[in-house]
């Protein structure tokens, strides 16, 4: 049977139009392409300032000279006391950034167990020596009747929404953190450092301390520069009655293809109430850990990074063989595993390194605290569990 329809091609309906239907119609498509286009430019443009925003402003020209005579910084960049080798091979690069966005096949297969918090979960008065691991290296500290939040992130880590998703929520939003006596960051890495949190406390009275250079990132974003205190490796401050106490740390900072090194990366030792705690942060092992643990131990806890390593850069982060060498190196009596549970940075299943260090810690008789995210954990007393193993997920 043949049909009575037959296929016209969009020039052959153009063509039959009348020479000035033709011309409008053609008008009209133009106008449309250049609308589009210019709605295109707009969205990109608009994604790049919001990149470009995240990213913050590195230090300025009065910051660099300040900087010029100090023993750590050299041709306008930060210089770690030992070296960090870094091993990336070229094609490997775009592999490792694709891998970034998306779901990580290293992610947990269920939902891990959380201890949900809003601001009521917190006392109005801090208590004497307390912690909540909020997952990651994000900390709420009470010592001595002090509160303080470390490295506060919440969100995805990275400038673009969608690129190093978290596994789980933060058990607290930051619309809900308590009254804080002050904030420290360690370094200016996007899953230590995070715009929109910095932007949310702007807007509070709490000071921040921050290594050097990273003061630039946050007056950037709009917190006053009389609430920013920049510390240098060995440099101290007293906020509250807490002794804070920047040290050194094997890593590296920057947050942009062109700014690798220009802000300073640390480790932080709080003092207050009789005790004293080691914050590591990020850095792989070295002998600075013995350094600090003769001069400033024995530490009541030590906070110490267990992922993100890998071979191809073996000096930034630590190995879980070096976890424990490096508590023992500070005389550490409580030992925090941070640093792990949130992101997929560096290939490895979500709960490899935690395994690898419980099982180390239990042949050598290492006290490790362990809580749930979100969990209050009395360090004079604490109790924890093993909630990452298959059956503790699963309840």
């Amino acid at each position: 049977m043949q049909s009575d329809l037959s296929v016209v091609s969009p020039a052959e309906s153009t063509d039959s139009l009348p020479p000035a239907t033709r011309r409008k119609t053609k008008r009209k498509l133009w106008f449309l392409s250049v609308l589009l286009a210019a709605v295109l430019l707009v969205v990109a443009l608009a994604s790049l300032s919001c990149v470009n925003r995240r990213m913050g402003s590195p230090p300025g020209l009065a910051d660099r000279q300040r900087f010029t005579d100090l023993p750590n910084y050299r041709s306008g960049v930060f210089l770690n006391r030992e070296p960090a080798v870094v091993r990336l091979r070229r094609r490997s690069v775009p592999r490792a950034l694709l891998r970034l966005f998306g779901k990580s096949e290293n992610a947990p297969d269920q939902p891990l167990p959380t201890q949900p918090l809003t601001r009521d979960s917190f006392a109005a008065q801090p208590g004497p020596f307390s912690v909540r691991w909020l997952g990651h290296s994000t900390l709420v500290f009470e010592l001595d009747g002090k509160r303080f939040l470390t490295d506060p992130v919440f969100g995805n880590a990275a400038p673009l929404t969608g690129a190093v998703p978290r596994y789980v929520e933060s058990p607290l939003p930051r619309e809900e953190l308590p009254r804080l006596d002050f904030v420290v960051i360690s370094h200016d890495h996007y899953d230590h450092l995070e715009y929109a949190t910095v932007r949310f406390l702007r807007k509070r009275e709490v000071p921040f301390v921050v290594p050097l250079g990273v003061g630039a990132r946050l007056r950037g974003w709009g917190v006053p520069a009389e609430r920013i205190y920049e510390l240098n490796w060995d440099e101290s401050l007293i906020l509250d009655g807490i002794k804070i106490t920047a040290q050194t740390a094997r890593h590296f900072s920057g947050r942009s293809f062109s700014d690798r090194n220009q802000t300073l990366w640390t480790a932080y030792v709080f003092e207050g109430g009789g005790k004293r705690v080691f914050f590591g942060a990020d850095g792989g092992y070295g002998a600075h850990f013995q350094a600090i643990g003769d001069t400033l131990g024995p530490f009541d806890l030590t906070c110490l990074e267990i992922d993100a390593w890998n071979e191809r850069w073996p000096n930034s982060h630590l190995f879980p063989q070096e976890v424990l060498r490096a508590h023992e190196d500070l005389r550490g009596k409580l030992l925090l595993p941070i640093h792990w549970g949130v992101y997929d940075l560096a290939m490895h299943p979500w709960d490899e390194s935690i395994q690898a260090v419980a099982e180390q810690a239990s042949k050598t008789q290492v006290r490790l605290v362990t809580p749930r995210m979100g969990e209050d954990v009395n360090l004079a007393a604490p109790q924890t569990s093993s909630w990452w193993t298959p059956t503790e997920v699963r309840e």
